[in-house]
């Protein structure tokens, strides 16, 4: 097969001698061409699942617009998150997309259509799941029958017929996909999936022609290659996802894919997306904010030097000067974003428009991928019109004066929110900075991404004319608005009755997070939830000896899959004393009591945290008229989701 690299030699580097100078970010903007397809520029919205379809698998409105919204934005290649291929065990998600029967072929065209009227090109991954089935449903397939991980569901065997069955699938689903206008098909041969677990001899055990020689486990993924080739033709792209490192013991690394590359490129790629891991390493695969976020950018470099083909690197990509050294050195051809364009669908307009302090930036605090794990629909918790497109902002009918109590986020979007559909807002926080909770987290020294969120805000509240007062309290009865939207965080619990015969320090997290170096020795954390289990962290890095109790079993539903993996393992390493089923009962002097079991036990503490909270009682008075919103935690919700949906949602009711 012809290689099929950018249409000159070293195009990033000659092209950014072009007139180029004033551009921060001049080689994200470069345009390509590979085997007739163009590309307006070098950013690629990844296939992230959004889990937006129907029950069935078909597209929906929601889908479209959500699609349509990351086109209009200025993305050079949009790829439709994985799409399963059969009824037989392919589909991994609850809400995922299908093109499993022909009845998908007018959803997925709407989606097609949509994308490329605004300008990008259209590609869908196809994708089988294997054994790393998240619906509970069977069947759950592989090469051979080995769980993805220890106390996981054992799959079931593929057979030769069922492996001619799931090739013929991929073949039908591509010539769907084909009828239905994409122009790019990406296989999913990573991150543990079906394809991926023939690679490796880690998963692969079989002893026929499938499996144990390293042609033998090439033999599927080239068979699959090879039918969507062959559906495709000549006009149409071919790109697999594809890890440069399995991340795992036993696993492949870089040097087995820079072998597999080449010859899966034999079978017909024309391009390759670059990513690690499987679901064993979820939080490195996908990290929060609490890690470092490295990219997997490095993998993608010799793998094109290997495969000769253009790559697409990927993984945490959220540094755009990164982002464009990879284009301008030639160590990838495009990059993809997935969790950034999620966030801000208009990321890559503003990059090419000089303006990175417009971006509504992604702070990895990964809901959007939890929600997705535990079957719902993905949204933002930043950017409440994720998945939300359809739902169009309106200017108001009648300006009106709007006063918002509390610069918490849920403040903040309400303000913002207001301000879009034309009203004129006033802003009120008795703290000398915006922010409220969130800027109490960013205290924390592992919460390295709310930084950019506060920044963020400062300049977007500027920008939109809002009027902002800091360091004065608001009173409902003393405010001439048309409107006032109380948007007053909650008050920290310090548990009252239970405490009042203590003789230490009883404070509640909100206070503690303002003083954490004031706390010290023993400290018990009531409450297991993220704020408990955060300050937990945080305290036993300043050297605290610190016990954290729950009462259920399990930490609080506001600690997400992939931060429970992170905050497990840090807690243990700091020797943090974790404890569920666990009640307080009381605490009397420096000793706390506890109930475990139906057993109680006396802890001697220097000091306690209560993480319970509760809304502030909403403010009396107000001129007759005025219409009054509630939002956040004072209608007695929590976490960031809740906080700026809440916020839109009222400012869209004005």
């Amino acid at each position: 097969m012809a290689l099929n690299m950018p249409t000159a030699p070293s195009e990033a580097a000659v092209l950014l001698s072009d007139d180029r100078s004033s551009l921060l970010f001049p080689a994200l903007g470069l345009p390509i061409s590979i085997r007739g397809v163009s590309f307006r520029n070098r950013i690629v919205q990844a296939p992230m699942c959004a889990m937006y379809a129907n029950a069935d698998g078909s597209a929906t409105r929601q889908n479209v617009e959500y699609y349509r919204t990351r086109a209009a934005g200025q993305a050079g290649l949009i790829i439709v998150e994985i799409t399963f291929t059969d009824d037989a065990g392919s589909r991994a998600f609850h809400a995922q997309l299908g093109a499993h029967d022909d009845r998908m072929i007018p959803g997925l065209t709407d989606i097609s259509e949509a994308v490329r009227a605004e300008g990008a090109v259209a590609g869908l991954q196809l994708g089988h799941c294997g054994a790393q089935r998240v619906v509970s449903e069977p069947p759950a397939l592989a090469p051979s029958a080995i769980a993805w991980a220890p106390g996981k569901r054992v799959p079931i065997e593929l057979t030769r017929e069922e492996i001619a069955r799931i090739v013929q699938d991929h073949s039908d689903a591509t010539r769907r996909a084909v009828q239905a206008g994409f122009q790019l098909l990406e296989l999913h041969a990573a991150h543990g999936y079906l394809v991926n677990t023939f690679l490796s001899p880690a998963t692969n055990q079989r002893t026929d022609e499938y499996g144990g020689s390293f042609e033998n486990r090439l033999r599927f993924p080239r068979e699959v290659i090879a039918a969507m080739r062959a559906e495709l033709g000549p006009k149409r792209l071919l790109c697999a996802r594809l890890n440069g490192d399995d991340l795992l013991p036993g696993g492949l690394t870089i040097a087995e894919y820079c072998k597999i590359a080449p010859a899966l490129v034999e079978a017909g790629l024309d391009l390759i997306h670059v990513s690690a891991g499987t679901y064993r390493v979820m939080e490195k695969r996908i990290p929060p904010m609490y890690l470092a976020g490295e990219t997997f950018a490095a993998y993608a470099g010799p793998i094109r030097r290997a495969a000769k083909v253009p790559t697409i690197a990927s993984g945490t990509i959220h540094d755009p000067a990164e982002a464009n050294r990879l284009i301008a050195d030639d160590e990838a051809d495009f990059v993809s974003l997935a969790r950034p364009l999620f966030a801000d669908p208009a990321l890559p307009n503003k990059l090419l428009q000089n303006r990175p302090g417009d971006v509504l930036p992604c702070i990895r605090c990964n809901t959007c991928l939890a929600r997705e794990q535990a079957g719902g629909r993905g949204y933002c918790a930043v950017n409440p019109k994720t998945g939300r497109e359809y739902e169009r902002v309106t200017p108001a009918s009648s300006v009106k004066t709007i006063a918002v109590i509390g610069a918490g986020p849920a403040g903040i979007q309400s303000a913002l929110s207001a301000s879009e559909r034309g009203h004129e807002v006033v802003l009120w926080e008795r703290e000398n900075r915006i922010g409220g909770q969130v800027r109490l987290a960013s205290a924390l020294p592992f919460k390295h991404t709310l930084p950019r969120l506060l920044d963020y805000y400062e300049t977007a509240l500027e920008r939109a004319g809002v009027v902002v007062r800091c360091g004065e309290s608001a009173r409902a009865d003393t405010i001439d608005a048309d409107v006032i939207v109380h948007a007053v965080g909650p008050t920290w619990d310090t548990l009252g009755a239970l405490t009042r015969e203590a003789e230490i320090p009883v404070v509640g997290a909100g206070d503690a997070l303002l003083h954490l170096d004031e706390i010290g020795g023993r400290i018990l954390i009531v409450g297991a939830g993220l704020a408990g289990a955060e300050l937990a962290w945080a305290l036993s890095l300043r050297g605290r000896q610190v016990f954290l109790m729950e009462r259920d079993s399990d930490f609080d539903e506001d600690v997400n899959l992939i931060a429970k993996l992170v905050l497990s393992r840090e807690l243990e390493k700091c020797g943090v004393h974790v404890h569920f089923s666990t009640q307080f009962m009381g605490a009397r002097g420096d000793m706390a009591t506890v109930l475990h079991d139906e057993i109680p036990r006396e802890l001697q503490v220097d000091a306690m945290i209560s993480t319970v909270r509760r809304p502030v009682p909403l403010q009396a008075g107000g001129r007759p008229g005025v219409l009054r919103l509630v939002v956040g935690e004072s209608r007695g919700t929590r976490g960031l989701l809740d906080a700026t949906y809440s916020g839109y949602r009222a400012a869209s009711a004005v």
